[in-house]
C-alpha cells in the first residue's frame, strides 16, 4: 500500500494535527455513541488500525486502560511516541500484523482501509480485524463510500486549501481524478511552502459501496450492526452529504460508517 501514498502531512506527521484539528473530537465523540448503542459500554482496551498520528487514540486514552496503535509509517509511530505517552504503539502493516491478543473495541479511520486497493489486500486487512477479536469486540470502520463519489455528492476535480502553522503558512491545489470501472480515486497536490521547494502528494484510494463493505467484515466472521454515512448514527440514503465548510482534502461528507460485532453462531 506504501507505493500508492506519498504525502508531505506523513512525512511531517505534526502538520496534520494542525491541518484537520477536529477541535469537537467528532470521531471520539461517535466512539462513545457506539459503545452505548452497542457495547462495550466501558471497554477497558482499544486496538486502532492505521493509527496515524494517534491523536484519536490519545483522547480514547482518557478513559480506556489499554490503548494500542498501530501504523505503516514509522514517522508517524515515531512522532506519536514523542507527544502521546501510556499508549502501545507499533509500526505495522493492517494488512499482517498479529499482535498475540484480542480487544475490546478495533478502529480503522482516517481512510486507512481505503488505501487496501484490491480485493486481496482488503479481505487480509479484515483478517486482521477478525484475528484482533472476542466474542464481545466492537469493530468500527470507516472507508471512502463509492455512492457517494459516483452518485451522490461527487468530488471536486480541483481544491485549493491553506494550511496555517506556527512557523509558515503554505497553500495547496489538489487535483483528483476517478476511476469508475475500478472505483479508484486518485489525488494530486502540489504543496507551496515559502522558502521550501514545492512538495507534491500522490495517493490513490479505494471506493467502496456500502453493500460491498457489509459483505468484507462479513466473510471475516462478523454481523453488521449499523452503517451510515454520516458520524451522528442518522439514517440516509447512504449517498452522503457535501461539508459545507473549508476541506483540505475534498473528502468530507463521503465516507462510511460500519459498526459490527463477532457473528454468533
Amino acid at each position: 500500500m506504501d507505493a500508492h501514498v506519498r504525502s508531505l502531512l506523513y512525512r511531517e506527521p505534526h502538520l496534520y494535527d494542525l491541518a484537520f484539528p477536529d477541535a469537537d473530537e467528532r470521531e471520539v465523540a461517535m466512539c462513545r455513541t457506539a459503545w452505548t448503542r452497542f457495547g462495550p459500554a466501558a471497554p477497558g482496551s482499544v486496538l486502532d488500525l492505521g493509527c496515524g498520528s494517534a491523536r484519536n487514540l490519545a483522547r480514547l486514552a482518557r478513559v480506556v486502560p489499554e490503548c494500542w496503535g498501530v501504523d505503516f509509517l514509522e514517522s508517524n509511530i515515531a512522532y506519536a511516541r514523542s507527544v502521546r505517552r501510556g499508549l502501545t504503539l507499533h509500526v505495522g502493516d493492517m494488512r499482517t500484523i498479529r499482535l498475540g491478543r484480542t480487544f475490546d473495541v478495533i478502529t480503522c479511520f482516517g481512510n486507512a482501509l481505503s488505501y487496501a486497493l484490491t480485493d486481496e489486500d482488503l479481505a487480509r486487512v479484515a483478517a486482521t480485524f477478525g484475528a484482533h477479536a472476542h466474542a464481545e469486540t466492537l469493530l468500527m470502520v470507516d472507508a471512502l463510500n463509492a455512492r457517494a463519489y459516483l452518485d451522490g455528492v461527487g468530488v471536486d476535480a480541483r481544491i485549493e486549501g491553506t494550511l496555517q502553522t506556527p512557523a509558515f503558512t503554505a497553500t495547496s491545489v489538489s487535483t483528483h481524478t476517478l476511476d469508475r470501472a475500478r472505483r479508484r480515486l486518485t489525488r494530486t497536490r502540489i504543496w507551496r511552502i515559502p522558502g521550501r521547494p514545492d512538495v507534491e502528494d500522490y495517493a490513490e484510494y479505494r471506493l467502496l459501496e456500502p453493500d460491498e463493505l457489509c459483505a468484507l467484515v462479513r466473510a471475516a466472521g462478523f454481523e453488521v450492526r449499523a452503517l451510515h454515512d454520516n458520524r451522528e448514527f442518522l439514517d440516509s440514503d447512504l449517498r452522503g452529504a457535501a461539508s459545507a465548510g473549508p476541506d483540505l482534502a475534498g473528502m468530507r461528507g463521503r465516507k462510511l460508517f460500519l459498526f459490527a460485532s463477532p457473528a454468533r453462531g
